[in-house]
């Protein structure tokens, strides 16, 4: 099996391949992309038509011969051919589910629907079965097979609120003639085929990992390797894809219109979330009543918020970015120049689109989001402000006492609540303090995180001496590390540790493999098991009136062996039932290591067995 930087990087090299082909030899490119788009049908239908012809010769064979009939029924021939059939087509059966928010109608809302029948006609795009409004600052198109890997889409619009209200009538209509693009009949057929064909098979994917059956996970092993390999082979067209996408909202609108929805696109969410929403989010920490969003963030958009000096950086940062191999969409210099309508500065509606498109019912809209986004989140925001609350009193009760009076935990908590609830006073001494008299690696990382941040080197050996003594951390400290390399300019040095964060991937994947598996092909020994363990597994079987003895084993771990993996058999009474006593076991086990329970007369006797032999028998009736 491939290691997750082996798959990273035949994926780049496909990128890197398909768009030479794409720029050097267009129409052998175009073949071969539709080539593959096609192998996923073959595959589906050859599957179906496999199923349909078995299905149908065994009818015939069976009315054929008395002596095929009465074998496939005594043999249980018949069950286990139907059974094949069964799992099979359920696995083709992909059940989607439509995008789900605030439904628009165009007898509610005739502006928006106007302009939406208008640009359809013009671009001869498919029908869009229904609007929905989100929150966020986004647009899009969903295709929600009915179908399932069969087609006969539902194609849904979905408008982001935030996003009408920082744009103008024409900017947004941009935006829509760009999604719109995609699907067009009227602007590159093929390449608006091939866009829907890479999204079709993500959602096949998903769909796929939601089934538990042989069939599903027959699938799942062709489209875990075709999925990824068409998307990254059609790499090219679909960023192609994106440009034409956005020379049609030009084509429909003006190249001003769709150069200012872009800068607007990308620049005015961020600003809003800097300037709006953190600081709303930040309420909850000392008010207890939580607030609603929706009807400040349109008073907050009217006003004009934003600095020119302000929009000036952040544009200056969004050009700076480039393109990227994991994201179709170009960044925005590329975009901008392909549209040659030079390089607007990000500038907020004198009417915004929610205004002219919703009308008098957009104050409507602002409470009905009010109201569900206080019933989404009122209980997670009461939680906030308690736990401040308390973070706070804490801290208030912490603080003034001497340093030399604290305990370890006490330090601890010091540090951490400063950090958190403190924010006018540097918590790094603090934990340094700590950490000079306690060896911690939590506080390393800390204390390395800390320096990173500040852009200090020192924090580099810090992250490493945390990886090194706990594992668990060496995730996070590579992606630390990789930032700050990153920060610096220095891309070959953080390359290096985006490898090692994909080596620990794969550890962590394979570590949770061998906890989640058991066979009997596993080596089981002698279990290094504490008093505490034994205590509870004595208790477990004392609670029980069902079980009769209780054994224990281990399962020797490969990745992460001081985190333990205990193999647990029990012999059961007569009249108990296995699978309800097993579930009680597990109940009563509240233990921190890894478990697998099995009865010695049950499924997995085997095992059991095996663990019975190898192990200590540690509770009898």
């Amino acid at each position: 099996m491939k290691s997750t930087t082996e798959r990273r990087e035949h994926l780049e090299a496909l990128i890197c391949r398909a768009e030479r082909e794409a720029q050097q030899r267009p129409d052998l490119y175009r073949a071969k992309v539709g080539l593959m788009a096609l192998l996923g049908y073959l595959v589906i239908f050859g599957v179906l038509f496999t199923l349909l012809a078995l299905s149908v010769g065994i009818g015939w064979a069976a009315l054929a011969s008395t002596t095929f009939a009465i074998l496939l029924l005594k043999k249980k021939l018949i069950f286990v051919i139907l059974g094949m059939i069964y799992v099979l087509l359920r696995a083709l059966w992909v059940k989607f589910e439509a995008p789900d928010g605030y439904r628009l109608t165009a007898k509610q809302y005739p502006q928006l629907f106007d302009r939406l029948k208008t640009l359809s006609r013009q671009l001869r795009a498919p029908r869009i079965h229904q609007v929905i409004l989100t929150p966020e600052a986004n647009a899009a198109i969903v295709q929600t097979p009915r179908l399932g890997v069969f087609g006969f889409p539902k194609n849904t619009l979905i408008l982001g609120l935030e996003l009408l209200m920082s744009l103008s009538p024409a900017q947004a209509e941009a935006v829509i003639a760009h999604e719109l693009g995609h699907l067009s009949a009227a602007h590159g057929r093929f390449g608006g085929w091939i866009y829907r064909v890479r999204l079709g098979w993500q959602r096949i994917v998903d769909g796929l990992e939601q089934q538990q059956n042989i069939g599903a996970s027959l699938m799942r092993r062709f489209f875990d390797w075709y999925a990824p390999t068409f998307a990254a082979y059609s790499f090219a067209l679909a960023r192609s894809n994106e440009f034409a996408a956005d020379a049609v909202a030009a084509q429909l609108t003006s190249r001003a219109d769709a150069a200012q929805a872009l800068v607007n696109s990308y620049v005015v969410s961020g600003l809003v979330n800097e300037r709006f929403w953190a600081p709303f989010f930040q309420q909850a920490d000392c008010n207890e009543q939580p607030a609603a969003p929706f009807g400040p963030l349109r008073d907050f958009l009217s006003q004009a918020p934003f600095a020119a000096d302000e929009l000036q950086r952040k544009s200056a940062e969004a050009m700076a970015v480039a393109t990227g191999h994991y994201d179709t969409h170009p960044a925005l210099s590329d975009r901008l120049q392909a549209l040659q309508a030079g390089t607007p500065l990000p500038k907020m509606p004198a009417l915004s689109a929610a205004h002219a498109w919703l009308g008098e019912r957009l104050t409507t809209v602002l409470t009905d989001f009010d109201r569900l986004w206080l019933q989404r989140h009122g209980d997670k925001w009461q939680e906030r402000f308690n736990y401040c609350q308390q973070g706070r009193s804490q801290l208030a009760e912490l603080t003034p006492l001497p340093a030399e009076t604290l305990s370890r935990d006490q330090q601890w908590r010091l540090a951490t609540l400063t950090e958190e609830f403190a924010p006018d006073i540097d918590p790094l001494p603090l934990f340094q303090r700590y950490r000079a008299a306690h060896i911690d690696a939590n506080a390393d990382f800390v204390i390395g995180r800390l320096l990173l941040k500040r852009g200090d080197a020192a924090g580099i050996d810090a992250i490493q001496v945390a990886m090194q003594a706990k594992p668990e951390l060496a995730l996070d400290g590579c992606r630390w590390l990789e930032y700050f390399y990153r920060s610096r300019g220095e891309d070959a040095a953080a390359e290096q540790w985006v490898r090692r964060a994909e080596r620990q991937i794969d550890v962590n994947h394979a570590a949770a493999i061998e906890r989640q598996n058991l066979t009997r092909k596993d080596v089981l020994i002698m279990p290094d098991a504490d008093g505490d363990t034994l205590a509870v597994l004595r208790a477990a079987g004392q609670n029980l009136s069902g079980v009769k003895r209780i054994w224990l084993a281990e399962k020797p771990m490969q990745h992460y062996p001081e985190a333990k993996t205990y193999v647990v058999a029990f012999a059961k009474t007569r009249f108990a039932n296995e699978k309800k006593l097993t579930q009680q076991l597990i109940a009563e086990l509240q233990l921190p290591q890894n478990l697998f329970v099995l009865c010695k007369s049950g499924a997995y006797a085997a095992i059991a067995k095996r663990a019975i032999k190898a192990g200590i028998e540690v509770y009898r009736r």
